[in-house]
């Protein structure tokens, strides 16, 4: 009994186009993204990952570093000072909290949603 067996081809990449693919892969970039964008598996990109890290400049593989942000919050409107709006209807609920100094644009906003 003979049995065909179809002959499975692997494309073959050029080493530049590889290397290329490995420097595109910087922290913070998707790795999937990249494999996508060039009609490559995920898997074998990280295989070329690993292959050609040593051939990387290091500043292409270095971990990230995490810088101190600080940020400023906008002031917080008093509790009392609320535009409390409950709307139900069968099982549905919406709560709707608008701050009180900013009715004129809640009669606005409530207008252009029930229309």
């Amino acid at each position: 009994m003979n049995s065909t067996h179809p002959t499975v081809r692997h494309r073959r990449h050029p080493t530049e186009f590889k290397r290329q693919l490995v420097a595109l892969c910087q922290p913070g970039v998707s790795t999937s993204a990249v494999a996508l964008a060039h009609g490559v598996n995920t898997n074998l990109l990280r295989r070329w990952i690993k292959q050609y890290a040593g051939e990387l400049p290091s500043q292409a593989i270095a971990p990230s570093k995490l810088v101190a942000v600080q940020v400023d919050l906008p002031v917080e409107t008093p509790m009392d000072d609320v535009i409390e709006i409950s709307i139900q209807k069968n099982t549905t609920r919406i709560n709707i909290r608008w701050p009180g100094t900013q009715a004129h644009a809640c009669g606005q906003w409530l207008g252009e949603w029930i229309k």
